[in-house]
């Protein structure tokens, strides 16, 4: 066998190689004829067989093998008769009418008994069977192009099959039933269509179902339709249709697509129910809904109705006014959400029963208002019953009774109130009980009642009641801290806060107030013939909108809590008078001496404040001059030895003779005070290595400062002195050996401890306690310890003006001193400074390090001839130009002159009309950049007030040294120059005068 041509395939070489030696041998030695038919049928995708020759041999290609299943591939070159036996009698008049008669044959579906895969079966194919012609003009063989359709016509056999049950089902059904086409044309309408329209087939066919359509839906039902078209989805629509006696009647007519096993759209299978009585049903229905939906809500009450089953699903337009909820947001068991909290599960649970029983529905509670708040409401319903007592419908009512119930409940309140009182006897337990009741029953965040210090606008808050996890605010309060409402409550006004952050007594504090639950309030003032004495208040974490009965109800009981109050004080002052009546003789008589002590004592330190000042001035005046002179002689016995040391003894007693008078200065409540905003835990760590070397080594110093500490208002000069006082005391009582303890900590001095000591306002302090482990002081002696030159100390060791400076310094601050002590174990002095809510004073240090001077110019008021020869001479020395004056008018003659001057330095006390103060603010308006420093002994009230120095005044107390001089100079210069440059970038100094000024100055340099 010769396949070198190329052209058949490894299939062709494998079926040629299976040919039995027959009349066909080699394939080179075929007729021509048939290699080429061969040829062209074997490269057909087509199904194709050649049955050659008087025997018919069978030839056929690749694609026709899977025809025949399992007789290939045994058939292939076999005649025909052996293969396709069992329809041998149905081919052969096929093939013998083309290969005899030479007529084609051309069949569609054509039908063959075959048994190809093992059992008979019938199979049909398109065929198409023409003579294949020999070169001599015989008829070779009959060619076979064949198509299997037995799948597609075993399918339409399917689904005639099925259409026909399908058109026998549709036919029977007690509905309209229809089928249309992928173009949406109807194809099918069934006996019941025709029967209800009296439509033709022809007539219905198409389009045709529009013709009996209601004019009024025929556009509606047709856009519906062809939308649904077009996406191929399913519809629903109702229409009226016309019955084949003229009427119209409601109908549904509704329908899915149908889709092929290979998912192309088909067209739409659907029905058409007659619903024109459960139409008019419906109508008359929604009808008798919507006359009873308009009645409901002409009702001034909400109105709501559910299934049988409790599902709720209707509601009148009262209940979203009253709800504020969207409409439908609460159908089912949504309005639960609107329920109070502690009141919705006995509303469900009285609910589930009256469901399950039948009882009408009769119950209080209180549902979300849309303004947020709670109201109290009666809820009822009754079923509606059919003929058998089955349930149909329930149909209710909820009634605002806010206002009813509120009031009764406030009315119950008061009643318990006023019982509980009546066995109260003490004020306190009053006001427990007033804001309980008071915070319970409004469901506020805190209620709260306290006494008022109008003077300094605080309010001691003895007790409040507060809700679950919020903070009690018990303790003194400054109303400032919570907002600019404290002049309303002066006048007697109620504050009401709805929203701290809108209000705007409020909006500068609103973080505040929201942080401690305090976003809305009430404020009752409680007013007595003094003024504001007390306030009732409640808090809200939330903005809340204060109703009317609520401020009525406040008002009420802020009336009963007063006069239960006060009726409960002065019964109990009665009882304890009539009990102590002997004992109050004598404590009134122990009062009147302890007062007439007092008013003694205060002439006394009157007395010697006016003593101490008088001398105090003309002694350091004196003490100035003596110190000044020996620091100027100093300079000439420089390398004199004992010259040298007898300056230093000399200057000993001058600093010793400033000490004292000071001290007499601190008793007398006569120092200049600066005071700071200090923190005393910071202080005290800075004063520890002054400490350990003033009191020495064998002494243990501990020192425990209390967490948060506040900050203190004080002169920090003096809180030194104090401490290092104290701790010297303390040393010498432990005879140079033993523990010394210092604590600070923050403390509040309540009323009780007030009244229990004189010159103490309650408050909170910044106490500073100073403890020894020495011999103690025997407690005969405790009251005179701050009195001054009383010493414990053996003759010579002590001036008994130590404790004294302290007591002055601490109560010329607005403190207080205690002194504790046991004989064997030791003295503890505690001092009581007052809190400062301002942050702490940068501490502005006066330069350290060498001596200078400077190039400015000085005016010196001073009228001790000597003092002002000492104090020029030295200020010369170091280097500046100075002027000198011996009163304030002549002071002012040199300022008004032109001449530029760069500080004055004037004494505080001097003769004449002119006082310093008026000098210095005349020189300013002359010269605005002059410094001013002002010098005494003793300042009197030209610089002081209260104890305290004025702000922003420069103060070098005599007798000072050379040193302090020179350094307070350079340091108040400094503060000048630092004014100037401020001055000057505000285009306020004129830059020429500035000039000439200091030209001047350095002209009149010595």
């Amino acid at each position: 066998m010769n396949t070198s041509a190329g052209a058949d395939t490894a299939w062709v070489v494998d079926m040629l190689g299976r040919l039995p030696t027959v009349n066909l041998d080699e394939f080179e030695h075929w007729p021509a004829d048939l290699q080429t038919t061969f040829r062209t049928m074997r490269a057909s995708p087509h199904q194709i067989v050649l049955f050659w020759g008087p025997e018919y041999l069978a030839l056929y290609n690749e694609a026709y093998a899977p025809t025949i299943g399992l007789k290939h591939p045994d058939a292939f070159g076999r005649p025909a008769a052996d293969y396709w036996s069992e329809l041998w009698d149905d081919l052969k008049p096929l093939l013998e009418q083309v290969r005899e008669g030479g007529q084609p044959v051309y069949l569609k579906d054509r039908p063959f008994y075959i048994e190809r895969h093992g059992h008979p079966e019938t199979v049909t194919f398109d065929i198409a069977y023409s003579a294949v012609p020999k070169s001599d003009g015989s008829v070779g063989g009959v060619l076979c192009i064949v198509s299997e359709t037995t799948e597609r016509t075993q399918g339409e056999q399917r689904l005639k099959e099925s259409e026909a049950r399908f058109r026998n089902m549709a036919d029977h059904a007690p509905v309209m039933m229809w089928v249309v086409d992928e173009t949406g044309a109807c194809t099918y309408l069934n006996t019941k269509w025709y029967e209800f329209t009296g439509q033709s087939q022809e007539e219905a066919q198409g389009f045709g179902w529009l013709d009996v359509t209601h004019p009024d839906d025929k556009e509606a039902a047709t856009k519906t339709f062809l939308e649904a078209l077009a996406r191929r989805q399913g519809f629903r629509l109702e229409y009226r249709l016309r019955r084949h006696d003229g009427t119209y009647r409601w109908a549904i007519d509704a329908a899915e697509p149908r889709f092929s096993p290979e998912g192309i759209f088909l067209g739409y299978i659907g029905s058409v129910i007659d619903i024109d009585e459960r139409h008019e049903m419906e109508r008359k229905l929604w009808e008798s809904e919507n006359g009873l939906r308009a009645l409901t809500n002409s009702i001034d009450q909400m109105v709501w109705s559910t299934r049988p089953d409790g599902f709720h699903d209707f509601y009148n337009e009262r209940w979203y006014d009253f709800t504020g909820v969207e409409r439908g947001s609460t159908d089912g068991a949504g309005w639960n959400d609107i329920f109070h909290p502690d009141d919705r599960d006995r509303a469900w649970s009285i609910w589930r029963v009256c469901l399950e029983s039948g009882q009408p529905y009769h119950i209080e509670y209180r549902l979300r208002h849309h303004s947020g708040r709670y109201r109290w409401v009666i809820g009822r319903a009754n079923p509606i019953l059919d003929a058998t007592g089955k349930i149909l419908r329930w149909y209710g009512t909820c009634t605002d009774v806010h206002e009813l119930k509120t009031a009764e409940m406030q009315r119950t309140a008061i009643i318990a109130f006023d019982e509980q009182v009546a066995d109260l006897r003490h004020p306190s337990d009053i006001v427990k009980t007033a804001v309980r009741t008071i915070g319970s029953l409004l469901k506020v965040s805190r209620a709260g009642y306290g006494t008022i210090d109008e003077t300094r606008e605080t309010v001691l808050i003895d007790h409040d009641w507060t809700a679950g996890g919020v903070s009690s605010l018990s303790g003194l309060r400054r109303f400032r801290d919570y907002g600019m409402f404290v002049e309303d409550l002066k006048r007697g006004d109620t504050v009401v806060i709805r929203d701290a952050f809108i209000d705007p007594r409020t909006t500068d504090r609103a973080v505040a107030l929201e942080g401690i639950s305090a976003r809305s309030s009430i404020n009752i003032p409680l007013r007595e013939l003094d003024g504001l004495v007390a306030v009732l208040f409640v808090n809200n974490s939330a903005p809340t909108d204060w109703s009317d009965d609520e401020l009525t109800f406040l008002k009420d009981m802020s009336v009963r809590l007063r006069n239960a109050v006060e009726r409960r004080r002065a019964e109990n002052d009665l009882l304890l008078l009539t009990e102590t009546l002997e004992q109050k003789v004598i404590q009134r008589t122990e009062e009147l001496r302890s007062s007439e002590e007092r008013l003694r004592q205060s002439q006394k330190l009157e007395t010697i404040g006016k003593l101490t000042g008088g001398v105090a001035h003309d002694f350091n005046n004196l003490l100035q001059v003596v110190a000044g002179n020996l620091q100027l002689l100093q300079k000439d016995l420089v390398g004199n030895e004992k010259a040298e040391r007898r300056l230093t003894n000399a200057m000993a007693g001058v600093s010793r003779g400033a000490k004292l008078a000071n001290q007499l200065l601190a008793f007398g409540r006569r120092q200049a005070l600066d005071p700071k905003v200090i923190n005393v835990g910071r202080f005290l760590r800075d004063m520890d290595d002054m400490l350990r070397r003033s009191i020495g080594e064998a002494v243990e110093i501990e020192t425990i400062i209390g967490g948060g500490l506040w900050n203190c208002l004080a002169d920090p000069a003096q809180v030194e002195n104090a401490v290092l006082n104290l701790a010297i005391n303390a040393r010498d009582a432990m005879e140079g050996q033993g523990k010394l303890t210092i604590e600070v900590c923050n403390a509040f001095l309540d009323q009780d401890y007030a009244d229990k000591h004189d010159e103490v306002d309650t408050g909170q302090y910044v106490m500073i306690s100073v403890t020894d482990t020495g011999a103690g002081i025997p407690a005969e002696m405790l009251d005179q310890v701050f009195e001054p030159f009383f010493s414990t100390k053996p003759e010579g060791k002590g001036t008994g003006l130590g404790l004294s400076m302290v007591f002055g310094f601490v109560k010329q601050s607005g403190g207080h001193v205690k002194i504790y002590s046991e004989v064997r174990h030791g003295t503890t002095v505690r001092m009581y400074l007052p809190r400062a809510h301002a942050t702490e004073d940068r501490e502005i240090a006066i330069a350290s390090g060498p001596i200078i001077g400077g190039t400015e110019t000085i005016l010196v008021a001073e009228d001790d001839d000597e003092v002002r020869n000492t104090v020029v001479e030295t200020l010369t020395d170091l280097g500046y130009t100075v002027l000198k004056a011996p009163n304030p008018d002549a002071a002012l003659v040199i300022v008004e002159a032109g001449i530029p001057i760069d500080l004055l330095f004037t004494d505080v006390v001097m003769p004449g009309t002119m006082k310093s103060t008026e000098l210095a603010k005349r020189a300013k308006e002359r010269q605005p950049d002059i410094a001013v420093l002002y010098t005494s002994g003793y300042t009197e009230n030209s610089i002081v007030h209260g104890g305290r120095l004025d702000a922003g005044v420069e103060l070098l107390s005599k007798p000072y040294t050379r040193e302090a001089l020179a350094r307070k100079v350079r340091h108040v210069m400094a503060n000048r120059a630092q004014r100037v440059l401020v001055r000057s970038q505000k285009g306020i100094v004129n830059l020429t005068e500035c000039g000439i000024r200091c030209a001047m100055t350095r002209h009149d340099r010595p």
